[in-house]
């Protein structure tokens, strides 16, 4: 058994030999990680390991002489020192194809793996890990890949994004770059001077400018991160135009995927959080010399309907407003991570108390400029304010808007998971007590058990018919 056949699992303290290697038939794609199996993989002295869960997983061994690697869902690709490509899927243990010789550095996407070759030349695949390569491009020192669209920045500077199929076109997007990123549909360009732009939407949008003297850039949903050439590590969510989060320094790399955000330091050590910006750090290890991160899958966002609504809580007033807005806030559940049962119970126990799911809900018997609006009942310049500066819309001149179809689910998506950002980690705590506190309606020992009540009565619904708890472990009282 030669040394690519053997894994390790690597603690934080001590190595311990595996025996055991488990070969998978190649699929058509690469398989989105289950929830809670985000990925974390670091190089030291060459040597690939990748952990599996939580922060706090154990290493498992996967290659040695490694030069550069890549993750996306169970997928794992390496290039090792000798120029050969080589690509698992399915766990930690599975055992390697090897795909293509004379590579640079490897990029994995969905069911897509591409490979920048030392000559310049990119090559990409998609589907089983035995089907053809086509030929993307030559001349080029950079690649990217994200759904279906590749991005390349030419060894001249010029970066050209094509998407589509594998033989589309390419559009020239910018001059003078040094590296691109892609993800969903953001386009994110690091300049040879240190400049950073991002543009979102078709490849045609104009480019709003992020930062200056930049060293490493990443992308991930609404997730903006660089490195400063002086180490500071900003990142930025929501629209092109929020503030900068300071979350660490002396990093030399930056990588954030799902709700993590990871920093290789210059020192070699990584840190690696997940949920709200700022949160804590969990250090990973030390001596590492390259980091990358694959989130692991939301909860399915299957949608509320109609009938569901009816079926908990029987007869659904203003139903025909209720069924419009119906579509945009099952839209932002999704964005928002709000799709485990006890997410959805929670969020719609508490929008049925608040507005009766109706968006163009206004608080009655206010005439106050920033009275309550839409499905969280925005309420107070304190919130109006933040709302639309996350959004990019002066929501203090237009209040109205947030009880809009527009624009009050996604206010209400963002109440919940940005501005009280704790909101999806009670309810996966079964804590409505707490979530209570964060909407901050007038203290009431009466409605606190009438929205768990409401609460409990969903979760049985989603949950198949059933508790997924004690009742006892419900925590019902704002605390």
């Amino acid at each position: 058994m030669n040394r690519l056949q053997k894994t390790h699992v690597w603690t934080l303290t001590a190595m311990l030999s595996l025996t055991a290697v488990v070969a998978v038939e190649s699929s058509a794609s690469a398989a989105p990680l289950p929830a809670g199996a985000g990925r974390v993989g670091v190089v030291k002295s060459g040597e690939l390991y990748v952990k599996e869960g939580n922060l706090f997983a154990d290493w498992v061994w996967q290659a040695a002489g490694v030069k550069d690697f890549s993750l996306a869902g169970d997928r794992i690709g390496v290039v090792l020192t000798d120029g050969r490509v080589q690509v698992k899927e399915g766990n930690l243990w599975s055992g390697w194809d090897s795909v293509a010789s004379g590579g640079q550095s490897v990029e994995l996407d969905g069911d897509r793996v591409g490979v920048l070759h030392t000559n310049g030349t990119v090559n990409v695949k998609e589907g089983p890990l035995n089907a053809g390569w086509a030929t993307q491009s030559a001349g080029v020192k950079d690649l990217s890949l994200a759904g279906d669209r590749i991005g390349v920045v030419l060894t001249d500077g010029r970066v050209q994004v094509k998407e589509g199929n594998l033989w589309s076109g390419w559009d020239s997007v910018a001059s003078g770059g040094q590296s691109v990123e892609l993800d969903g549909d953001r386009v994110g360009v690091l300049h040879t001077n240190g400049t950073v732009n991002v543009k979102e939407g078709p490849l045609n949008a104009g480019w709003a400018t992020q930062s200056a003297g930049v060293k490493d850039l990443s992308l991930a949903g609404d997730r903006i991160g660089v490195v400063l050439t002086d180490g500071r590590v900003q990142v930025k969510e929501g629209n092109l135009w929020s503030g900068w989060d300071s979350v660490a320094s002396g990093g030399q790399s930056v990588e954030l995927d799902g709700d993590r955000v990871g920093v290789l330091h210059t020192n070699g050590t990584v840190n690696v959080k997940e949920g709200p910006l700022n949160a804590g750090w969990a250090t990973q290890a030390a001596g590492v010399t390259d980091l990358e991160i694959a989130a692991a899958s939301a909860a399915p966002a299957t949608p509320v309907s109609m009938q569901d609504l009816q079926n908990i809580w029987g007869a659904i007033p203003n139903a025909a407003v209720v069924a419009e807005g119906l579509p945009s806030l099952n839209q932002q559940m999704a964005i928002g991570g709000i799709t485990s049962p006890a997410r959805k119970a929670a969020f719609l126990s508490t929008l049925r108390h608040e507005s009766g799911w109706r968006y163009n809900a206004v608080e009655a018997g206010s005439t106050s400029t920033y009275r309550g609006r839409g499905y969280v009942q925005l309420t107070g310049d304190f919130n109006y304010g933040p709302a639309g500066t996350y959004f990019g819309q002066n929501f203090l001149a237009n209040p109205d808007a947030a009880a809009s179809l527009a624009w009050s689910a996604s206010i209400a998506r963002w109440y919940w998971t940005v501005s009280r950002s704790g909101s999806n980690a009670a309810a996966d705590s079964y804590d409505m007590g707490l979530i209570s506190r964060y909407i901050g309606y007038r203290a009431s020992t009466t409605e606190d058990l009438e929205r768990c009540d409401d609460f409990k009565r969903a979760l049985r619904y989603f949950n198949g018919g059933s508790l997924p708890v004690s009742e006892q472990s419900i925590v019902c009282l704002r605390h």
